[in-house]
């Protein structure tokens, strides 16, 4: 692994979570200084979750751009050759290594900042009150479980095909410049879930969201315990952990934590109103935001919709969108009233001789508001379909029932519940980078081409494997 220097960014935060992001980091300070003090701590987790945003992680490759690329979410031009490469799972050619490699770079080098947190969270305990010291604890493990797993879902092996001796990336568990070494992919996820563990641990008692009727809501006497949605909080963690206890087949542990989600969602996370999303037409809430169990902020949403799905003033070159036939013929055959579609997809444009859907989930008429800042992370549909999955067919098709009730839809049969299922992470993630990973831990052999309805490309398992970056490499 490269060595890579602290450098610790730390954002002025001023009077509400809306500002986080409206101000330029200061420069570097040092360690002494920036953990003296409640202060200190809250700045440096706040950076962390600014740097969260970066492009090469959940503000551009791990959401809306690169994975859904993977996904085969969109109809790309063979004139788009920095998409077309990573569509085809060339992962050896210059573009796709070198875009790979910022995300490793940057994923690892915040691990970093975020175990100097840690290191500091003990070493300086006494200058945290109980709640303090366990909330930034607590959201500092969970971050760091969620920034490794993400890189294990896109460089580690298809989890089910796992050698048991087999290396695959390292987990690092304190701050050190010191290379650590690699692991099978049991001892990482074992990883991955002992710190979700621990953080759900730490966040169980002062978690503010456990007294609270909204996680979108602001504190009036402290502004670090507002906004829990736009924190890694109890219930996300939670959710983090029935995706990871999933992912590693472990159905008894995943359905468990899915439903402590479950059990808080009319209070904390309501599904959205459609009648709300009728009366606002100009500016509806796209996100479904109440649903949203963690999100960033990030006030560059509006740049990202006008830079890639804006329809009417970018070409095929520049262009994410998916094939009109693919999302009417295939994706929701037979169901154009499921919210996700008129909210999302239900426009069509005709560009250059081809017909396409504009994807409309990170269009805002507002750059100003909370809500159209919004990047989602997790998602409570997602506690749900987990559920499904656990108990699955005839008693688990309820839980996708749930979901498909709340997006104006009727009830399908268990019968149909496998093809439900991978239909609903299909239109349920847009832009929010799921759907790849659902194919992986399955080991899809075929996914839907995006560009014919019906038609399939094929799987194998190198597909779903990133190329560990050369210079990484030589370090192992």
């Amino acid at each position: 692994m490269k060595i890579y220097i602290l450098v610790l960014i730390i954002p002025i935060l001023l009077g509400s979570c809306e500002s986080w992001l409206d101000v330029k980091p200061n420069d570097r300070i040092s360690e002494d200084a920036t953990f003296s003090t409640p202060r200190g701590f809250e700045l440096a987790l706040n950076g962390v979750y600014v740097d969260l945003n970066k492009t090469s992680l959940y503000g551009q490759a791990l959401t809306w751009d690169f994975v859904e690329i993977l996904a085969q979410r969109y109809a790309i031009s063979k004139s788009s050759t920095y998409n077309k490469e990573a569509m085809e799972f060339h992962y050896a050619e210059d573009e796709v290594k070198d875009r790979v490699s910022r995300i490793w770079a940057t994923a690892y080098s915040l691990i970093s900042n975020v175990n100097m947190i840690l290191k500091n969270c003990d070493e300086r305990w006494d200058v945290l009150s109980d709640e303090y010291y366990n909330l930034i604890k607590g959201e500092s493990l969970g971050l760091r479980a969620l920034l490794h797993f993400d890189l294990f879902r896109l460089w580690g092996p298809v989890y089910s095909l796992a050698s048991e001796t087999s290396l695959t990336i390292p987990y690092y568990t304190s701050f050190s410049l010191v290379a650590q070494p690699k692991l099978t992919a049991q001892k990482f996820m074992e990883q991955v879930i002992a710190d979700l563990e621990e953080a759900a641990g730490l966040l169980n008692e002062y978690d503010p969201a456990q007294k609270r009727n909204g996680m979108l809501e602001p504190d009036a006497a402290n502004t670090f315990l507002g906004y829990r949605a736009l924190r890694m909080n109890y219930y996300a963690v939670k959710l983090l952990s029935a995706r990871a206890y999933l992912y590693m087949d472990n159905k008894e542990e995943a359905l468990k934590a899915a439903k402590e989600v479950i059990d808080v969602q009319e209070r904390l996370f309501p599904w959205v109103d459609p009648a709300s999303l009728a009366l606002e037409r100009e500016s509806p809430d796209r996100m479904f935001s109440t649903e949203l169990v963690f999100a960033l902020q990030n006030v560059n949403r509006k740049t990202i919709y006008t830079n890639h799905f804006d329809a009417d003033n970018l070409g095929l070159a520049s262009l994410l969108a998916p094939n009109q036939r693919v999302v009417d013929d295939n994706l929701f055959d037979g169901e154009g009233g499921d919210l996700r579609y008129k909210m999302w997809l239900d426009k069509n444009v005709t560009i250059e001789g081809g017909d396409y859907k504009e994807m409309m989930k990170y269009q805002t008429t507002s750059a100003d508001s909370l809500y159209a800042q919004l990047i989602p992370m997790l998602r409570v549909s997602e506690a749900f379909y987990i559920a499904a999955e656990c108990e699955g067919e005839e008693v688990g098709n309820k839980w996708l029932n749930k979901v498909r009730n709340a997006r104006s839809l009727r009830n399908s049969s268990w019968y149909y519940f496998e093809s439900t299922l991978e239909t609903e992470y299909s239109r349920e993630f847009w832009g929010e980078g799921q759907l790849f990973f659902f194919y992986k831990r399955k080991n899809a052999e075929e996914i839907p081409s995006a560009y014919e309805p019906y038609e399939s490309i094929s799987m194998q398992p190198a597909d779903y494997v990133l190329l560990i970056p050369e210079d990484e490499s030589n370090y192992n």
